[in-house]
């Protein structure tokens, strides 16, 4: 373990007025999401310590590009400032770790001008037991759980890693999911959960952590074979994206509903990979003419980084899958379990996914 340094403290009356006045010293300072914080008072960083149990001074990382050190203590004070109770640390840690690694490349997601955020997905018995939303409206408003470990992820992004718009997060349009963006899933699900495709036991708590576009929905509502559902989503992802060119994943979260009328019909999750990949495809020609206009050559005549040999095909109607295997493709079942709805993330591939465990107090090894 790597000790690090206290956080610095700041004063203030123990009144209403004195929390408007600190709130609005934070937004003087820059260190808010553009949102109201929830002053970080000793006491309250102090439940989130003893909730976490962890050394307040252990060093979990450095946060680029402004390299903040994001100590347990640092940790705990962002968490407390987006409002999370206190037995949600766990999961903020373990999406920290995750985001540290260095295969995620925290550094590019902060640096590039796409609009992708580090989805935090949620998995294995902590979601019920800390109250994370993977039913209806898991995506959007309403879950304090998921709108808070989110929003921790993301205050740490900025008051630790510098990720302010345009001096350190240098997304042209930005994105909503940039202020949170964290779902519980495989809670009712007739599959292995996500963390055992890391290798993760299936009653482990888990925080898979993902570079993501917000998510694009259907309504693949329809009369008999969940094949219908599966066909619509495949349509929904076969655009052309970074993926066809340099690899990388994609998520797709489909409600209880289709996963277990597909599993009633035999389906297995590899399956549903399988039908995915072949069908969420995209015309090679399609794929050459946008490096074309993109960089006004040839492809052929581009980086071997920018249009790889295997895409250098010559036969009449020839397509390219939108991932580079089945594996690629991320199965999570979360949302309404009376209606059959889909969604479609599309991944940012030079972020690689990171699956961290979570460790209660107590079970941290």
């Amino acid at each position: 373990m790597v000790a690090g340094k206290e956080t610095a403290r700041l004063s203030g009356s123990d009144t209403v007025q004195g929390a408007v006045e600190t709130i609005e010293q934070y937004f003087d300072n820059g260190w808010t999401d553009g949102l109201p914080i929830v002053p970080p008072t000793e006491e309250l960083v102090g439940r989130m310590l003893e909730a976490s149990g962890r050394d307040p001074m252990e060093v979990l990382g450095i946060i680029p590009p402004r390299m903040g050190v994001a100590t347990v203590e640092a940790v705990a004070t962002n968490a407390a400032m987006a409002g999370c109770r206190p037995e949600y640390m766990p999961v903020v840690i373990a999406a920290v770790e995750a985001v540290l690694e260095e295969s995620f490349d925290l550094r590019g997601l902060q640096a590039t001008s796409d609009p992708a955020a580090p989805m935090v997905i949620v998995s294995g018995p902590v979601v019920e037991q800390v109250g994370i939303n993977h039913g209806i409206g898991l995506f959007g408003h309403g879950s304090r759980a998921n709108a808070t470990i989110g929003r921790a992820l993301r205050l740490i992004m900025v008051n630790l890693g510098g990720g302010h718009p345009d001096t350190g997060d240098k997304s042209t349009l930005g994105s909503p999911a940039k202020y949170s963006y964290c779902v519980g899933v495989d809670v009712d699900t007739p599959w292995a959960p996500v963390h055992t495709e890391s290798g993760f036991d299936p009653q482990d708590s888990c925080v898979t952590v993902y570079a993501a576009d917000a998510p694009r929905g259907n309504n693949p509502a329809g009369s008999g074979s969940m094949e219908f559902a599966l066909w619509i989503l495949a349509d929904s992802m076969s655009n052309l994206n970074h993926n066809i060119i340099a690899g990388g994943k994609a998520v797709v979260v489909i409600s209880p509903l289709i996963a277990h009328q597909l599993s009633e019909e035999g389906w297995t999750k590899e399956e549903v990979k399988s039908y995915l990949f072949e069908r969420a495809r995209v015309p090679v020609e399609r794929v050459r003419r946008y490096k074309e206009l993109r960089y006004g050559r040839a492809a052929e005549d581009a980086d071997p980084y920018d249009w790889p040999k295997w895409l250098n095909v010559d036969e009449p109607g020839v397509t390219v899958p939108v991932v580079r295997t089945p594996e690629n493709i991320m199965v999570l079942v979360a949302g309404d379990p009376g209606r059959s709805r889909s969604a479609y993330c599309p991944a940012r591939p030079y972020n690689r996914p990171v699956t961290k465990r979570v460790y209660l107090p107590g079970s941290h090894g």
